[in-house]
């Protein structure tokens, strides 16, 4: 009762200051509103898509539905970047198998318009609560539920672990959320780690532990070093700019066919041409007008504009190798090293793996579709895919069976063989999930993903990360970056970030050519204040 009263109290204030302005999202129009919508009729322009992932997919989107000519280069075998699924064959069947799971939220903008112009809307099913266990907290179901600032109040008054004091004892922090201004984040906390904020801020020690740390692991970045700047502006987009910021959906099906090979489909209706197996190693450039023209893997291809849409390996590999080409040219090897030095300060995220398992019982029907375990690690999240996706479903409803994919960023256990990752992490699944070994859980098969391509976002890092027209304002104007590594000036992640630096860098050439640029739906830049 006492405590019933002095929330009653705690919330009667706030709600007698609040106001409900959380920011609608704001559209980034074209600079070119009069310019034609397409090339004109018998104007060919070349593009070269360096790297087959989300961004290139979105830039060759945007540029081949307008007419361009544009060849997408892969390095790998799948198309997708870290979207792909891939045909696997276990238990004498057929499986497609992803990179990993990933959610698509309220405010990808971006990637719900391309979602419509696909008309693949129907693919995907809403995911509720976020489900969450800890060591030493009682487990958590999350979600957002009314208008601001209900949302926010009824999450602490669902908690089984939190109490409005624990909140009200971390206000300090209050401004850097409340009054979010992407704008000035960076400045002010880009050399703090997320922790370091907590501790200037003195947030609560539960309320951060159970409210805001757990954020840290879907970057698969080491939570010690993380920017805490960073940070706050996922807690923008995804929580604070809109009270169904937090709302999320998954896949029905495998992500090739729910997303990658409509969208493969899409463009190769327009003409797009795509290599598989092709990296480019270097690039051409025009020594007497400065353009990126070509790359030297097939130098009798010319090109009128070139996307870098590689991740940050394929960056750092492709600009080096120019430059050691170059470097006897002073100006073009000067305009290549002001890119190289502005991005040497960014690094890879630590390796992780993905780990599927083809079991023969399924978990008890309370355990959650997906389970995030953020005190658990090397076990981040846990997804149940017979739960999730049709293939898998229909294999679980012939055999009884269930297939688990378990996620270990931050693998600290150097390379070990595949047949070895069970035994390392399984006394971790014991403390999540007893009941796979009290009821003696039979592993059939087994798929693993092993990865060290993910861009790392620690304190400090952010001074060396470009926007995409860094390179045209570097001295070469027909070259766009894109890419889930790079700075957008509005809240933007993961997924999110790589098909919106994949429509900038188109902007950035259709703009070159006067035909008129595609607009973009943002998250706003500021919070949603109180009075």
């Amino acid at each position: 009762m006492v405590r019933i009263c002095y929330e009653s109290v705690i919330i009667g204030a706030l709600l007698a200051l609040s106001s409900a302005f959380p920011k609608p999202p704001r559209v980034i129009n074209p600079l070119n509103p009069n310019d034609p919508v397409k090339l004109p009729s018998g104007v060919t322009k070349r593009v070269l898509i360096a790297g087959g992932g989300l961004a290139g997919l979105s830039a060759a989107l945007e540029l081949s539905e307008r007419g361009y000519d544009v060849t997408i280069r892969e390095s790998s075998d799948v198309i997708g970047g870290r979207l792909f699924a891939k045909p696997v064959v276990r238990l004498n069947r057929t499986f497609h198998v992803e990179h990993g799971f990933h959610g698509w939220f309220h405010n990808y903008h971006q990637f719900k318009d391309i979602r419509q112009r696909l008309d693949i809307d129907d693919h995907f099913k809403p995911w509720g609560a976020v489900d969450y266990i800890f060591r030493h907290y009682k487990p958590e179901s999350i979600y957002s539920e009314g208008s601001y600032p209900f949302n926010l109040l009824g999450i602490i008054m669902r908690s089984p672990n939190l109490q409005m004091g624990d909140a009200v004892r971390s206000t300090l922090g209050l401004p850097d959320l409340i009054w979010f201004d992407h704008n000035t984040i960076y400045d002010k906390y880009d050399n703090l780690t997320l922790g370091e904020w907590a501790e200037l801020k003195m947030i609560d020690k539960k309320f951060y532990e159970i409210i805001m740390q757990p954020s840290l692991s879907v970057t698969v970045n080491e939570r010690e070093i993380i920017s805490a700047a960073e940070m706050l502006m996922y807690m923008q987009l995804y929580f604070l700019s809109d009270p169904k910021a937090d709302v999320r959906e998954v896949t029905k099906k495998n992500y090739y066919s729910a997303v990658i090979e409509p969208w493969c489909k899409k463009l190769q209706s327009y003409g797009v041409k795509f290599d598989m197996n092709s990296p480019v190693k270097s690039f051409i450039i025009d020594e007497k007008t400065g353009m990126v023209i070509g790359e030297d893997s097939n130098p009798d291809e010319k090109y009128d504009h070139v996307v870098m849409a590689t991740d940050l390996i394929g960056v750092h590999s492709v600009l080096n190798a120019t430059l050691h080409k170059y470097k006897s040219n002073l100006n073009i090897s000067a305009k290549l090293s002001t890119i190289i030095n502005k991005i040497s300060g960014l690094h890879l995220a630590p390796p992780y793996k993905v780990f599927r398992a083809w079991f023969d019982k399924q978990l008890n029907d309370s355990s959650p579709m997906i389970l995030e375990t953020p005190d658990f690690t090397p076990v981040n999240l846990i997804a149940q895919y017979h739960l999730l996706e049709d293939e898998f479903e229909k294999w679980a409803n012939e055999t009884g069976g269930s297939v688990i994919e378990f996620h270990l960023y931050t693998w600290k256990y150097g390379e070990v063989p595949d047949s070895e990752v069970w035994s390392i992490i399984s006394p971790t699944v014991r403390e999540i999930y007893p009941e796979i070994f009290d009821r003696e859980f039979n592993m059939l098969a087994y798929h693993v993903n092993s990865f060290q391509n993910f861009p790392s976002f620690e304190r400090g890092s952010h001074k060396y990360r470009p926007l995409s027209n860094f390179a045209a304002k570097s001295g070469f104007p027909n070259l766009a970056l894109a890419g889930d590594w790079l700075h957008t000036e509005y809240p933007s992640a993961l997924m999110e970030r790589a098909v919106s630096t994949g429509r900038e860098a188109a902007n950035q050439l259709l703009l070159l050519d006067h035909v008129r640029q595609a607009a973009l739906t943002v998250t706003s830049s500021h919070g949603p204040g109180l009075l």
